[in-house]
């Protein structure tokens, strides 16, 4: 692979993660870091899903996972459910407090995009849409 590719990738990727903020350990001027706030995304939108589920999704450390969930048990955001049809298995969902912060950071990134993009036309952000899907689909293709 050509050297010159390899080195325009990871251009981008400073580029764009200093862009969106996530070189940073807070997201969205808040307490959390980006992995906490996306446990707390898909513990809203999939409630009932299991740390092993999250392990495959976020492709991190169960180590690391393990203490980031009970971090978060601890401070009241996620909550533990213990499965009745096997013991080992815990569902994590949010609490009332979870889904109050994870609603008032997802408002917060949501504005953060609109005005990352504000100066664009509406052609230039569906151009931007289009780029961002066409850069999924190649690495995602097998």
């Amino acid at each position: 692979m050509a050297k010159e590719v390899i080195e325009k990738i990871r251009e981008f990727n400073r580029f764009y993660t200093a862009v969106i903020g996530v070189t940073n350990n807070h997201i969205l001027q808040s307490d959390y870091s980006l992995t906490e706030v996306r446990v707390m995304y898909e513990a809203y939108y999939s409630p009932g899903i299991t740390a092993r589920q999250l392990t495959g999704i976020l492709q991190v450390d169960e180590g690391y996972l393990s203490r980031l969930i009970a971090k978060l048990v601890k401070h009241k955001i996620v909550l533990k459910k213990q499965s009745k049809e096997d013991k080992r298995i815990y569902a994590l969902e949010l609490s009332e407090k979870g889904k109050q912060l994870f609603s008032e950071l997802n408002r917060r990134s949501s504005e953060a995009i609109a005005t990352l993009i504000e100066h664009l036309t509406t052609e230039e952000r569906l151009e931007l849409v289009r780029l961002q899907n066409g850069i999924k689909n190649l690495l995602t293709k097998k």
